[in-house]
């Protein structure tokens, strides 16, 4: 086999693999050609199928997910640095600091908040909402938040 040029060697499924290829509008891949072929009761590897694919310059299509701009909502300023990464020394609940979570619940999205204090890292309220926006930050004055 080693003596014969590259050309003599042509695998005897290769028009099988193009005939599928081609009948999915090029689209399909070597995991679909060989499912497709299954049915026919033909049995290749998916690596033996791609390396048909390279040789004869096929190649699989596939959708990519379409960035979908959003409108851009700004919530104001940005806040200022009063704090100056000096976190050490404060009292309990005077410095807070929250990070939104989110979480499926049943079929959508609930973003959920907790605030905690800088001192001591203890938990110093909460809320929950359905939206991205700056009423679920969750400070102690919000409306929307439950202190414990």
């Amino acid at each position: 086999m080693l003596g014969h040029p590259e050309t003599e060697r042509v695998d005897p499924y290769e028009k099988d693999v193009e005939r599928v290829w081609r009948d999915s509008g090029k689209v399909y891949g070597a995991r679909k050609i060989k499912h497709a072929l299954g049915h026919e009761g033909v049995a290749l590897s998916r690596r033996r199928i791609n390396r048909i694919m390279k040789r004869n310059g096929m190649a699989s299509s596939y959708s990519k997910a379409a960035h979908r701009p959003r409108p851009a909502r700004p919530n104001g300023d940005p806040a200022p640095n009063i704090l100056a990464r000096e976190f050490n020394g404060y009292a309990p609940r005077t410095h807070l600091a929250s990070d939104p979570a989110y979480v499926r619940v049943g079929g959508s999205w609930a973003c959920v908040c907790l605030p905690g204090g800088l001192a001591n890292r203890q938990i110093a309220g909460h809320s929950v909402g359905v939206r991205r926006d700056a009423d679920i930050s969750c400070w102690p004055r919000s409306p929307r938040c439950a202190s414990p």
